[in-house]
């Protein structure tokens, strides 16, 4: 009698860490989802800082190397940011820049320059795209994403 509740007991926990085995991998629901954030984080002070004629060497210093490089195109660099949140929202950030003999002849995208960075490197503005396109960024997504990405001039220069 004494050895079948012990068999029993025994197939009984095998069982259960069996279960136990099978479920470890199944979703919790409230469990933490991180935000996934890629590509190059740009700036508007990064953007500003811009100067028509830079080489290549002094852009990559002010935004960093493009994590996107076009081998069919050497002289397009586009630098692209994404970040999808906790609820599944995904924001897009596209900083295309143009160079001809290795000098910056081209800005399009989300980004614009504001303030003397504008005037100076209005010659080079491409016009902005038509706000009906798909990868536009809309007035909430960008401001969500102002604030969620503060990197300081020191942090900037110290990555460099």
């Amino acid at each position: 009698m004494y050895l079948r509740k012990s068999v029993k007991l025994f197939w009984t926990a095998i069982a259960l860490v069996f279960v136990l085995l099978c479920l470890h991998g199944c979703k919790v629901p409230g469990m933490h989802q991180p935000e996934i954030e890629q590509g190059n984080i740009v700036t508007q002070k990064m953007v500003d800082r811009l100067k028509p004629k830079m080489t290549k060497a002094q852009v990559e210093f002010v935004l960093g190397r493009p994590v996107y490089q076009n081998t069919f195109d050497v002289n397009r660099w586009d630098y692209v940011y994404t970040k999808e949140s906790r609820t599944g929202e995904r924001i897009r950030r596209v900083l295309t820049l143009t160079f001809e003999e290795d000098a910056l002849v081209g800005i399009s995208g989300d980004y614009r320059p504001e303030g003397d960075a504008a005037e100076a490197l209005e010659e080079i503005l491409e016009p902005a795209e038509d706000p009906e396109s798909e990868d536009e960024v809309s007035e909430e997504e960008e401001t969500e994403l102002d604030d969620s990405v503060e990197v300081t001039e020191d942090e900037v220069d110290s990555t460099n």
